[in-house]
């Protein structure tokens, strides 16, 4: 039995293109563990990096031929095992494929009464990164005065209503005036464009008082421009550098790196690998606060196939997404 699956076909230099991506056969074993059908797919930034040459050790890297995987939302198809039945809901890291042979090792069923999608985002692995970052390593209090940026993608989106919800002041970035809208929304106390020409003037007027806590999205001339704004003492949560990720050129420090020795400001860098071990916790905190609508959040869906997980990836580089990005497989 054969099922079809989506391949890295050559390694990008530079910009990621349609032809970067293959569809292929791929052979199913006679008996698997389970058989799972694929509904939605997440697409994340961190995929560009699995393809990069060098610098990120902490995921596998992706070399021309590799099956790609990622967080997906399945329906049992077929079960060898009672530990699963036909038509559950799952979700886990798993590979780009039609039809998906698994052994049920990292799972996680649906539980009922949930809404599945909820898994996807603010449940699934975006809102786990933004609880660990905010919650568990940023930690903020009605004292600070918190920067994230990119704060209407998935992982920003999240850990911005985190800050908030702490009494702390917010501060949140967005470079589409869609996204900004949406945001302000959300009654933020300061929505910027991090890509405005005078965003570091916007900034420092913002946070006059200095940023004390920065939930680092985007890297570059925006990470240059919070560390100029920071207070002494100030911590920095470095989640991303997003608009790195399609650079050929090696990792670049902002040009002010030295004012964090001078600011006494600590960085704390994270990958979530690294803290799974609190995914219970995460689900304790964050479950009850989605049933309630105490988070808002939406999916930014396309619909199609295999071969739209390519486009929809592209895109979300560019910032095209408003919201969790997803390919619906249908």
């Amino acid at each position: 039995m054969f099922t079809r699956g989506l391949i890295l076909h050559s390694l990008p230099e530079g910009k990621l293109q349609p032809e970067h991506f293959r569809i292929i056969n791929i052979a199913l074993p006679d008996r698997p563990t389970l058989l799972l059908k694929p509904r939605y797919v997440s697409v994340d930034p961190y995929m560009r990096t699995r393809m990069q040459p060098e610098g990120y050790d902490y995921i596998e890297r992706w070399i021309a031929g590799s099956l790609l995987s990622g967080w997906t939302l399945a329906e049992v198809i077929a079960s060898n095992t009672p530990a699963f039945k036909p038509g559950e809901l799952v979700v886990g890291h798993l590979p780009m494929q039609e039809i998906i042979a698994s052994d049920g090792k990292g799972l996680m069923r649906i539980p009922a009464g949930s809404d599945p999608t909820a898994f996807l985002h603010p449940l699934g692995m975006t809102g786990f990164t933004a609880w660990v970052g905010m919650q568990l390593i940023g930690q903020p209090t009605e004292e600070d005065t918190v920067l994230v940026s990119a704060a209407a993608g998935a992982v920003g989106s999240i850990a911005a209503q985190l800050a908030k919800r702490s009494g702390a002041r917010v501060i949140v970035t967005a470079g589409r005036a869609d996204k900004r809208d949406w945001l302000r929304h959300q009654g933020f106390q300061a929505v910027l464009d991090h890509r405005h020409a005078d965003y570091t003037k916007q900034l420092n007027n913002a946070a006059s008082s200095g940023i004390t806590l920065n939930f680092e999205n985007v890297g570059g001339p925006a990470f240059k421009a919070a560390i100029e704004a920071m207070r002494v003492n100030g911590r920095i949560v470095l989640c991303g550098l997003v608009s790195q990720y399609q650079s050929d050129r090696p990792r670049q420090s902002p040009e002010n790196f030295a004012q964090l020795r001078q600011k006494n400001i600590s960085v704390h860098p994270f990958v979530v690998p690294h803290y799974l071990r609190y995914w219970a916790d995460f689900q304790e905190f964050m479950a009850p606060l989605v049933a309630q609508g105490g988070i808002n959040w939406s999916l930014d869906t396309l619909s199609g196939g295999l071969d739209s997980i390519g486009p929809a990836l592209i895109g979300l580089l560019h910032g095209d997404n408003l919201g969790k990005r997803v390919v619906e497989i249908t």
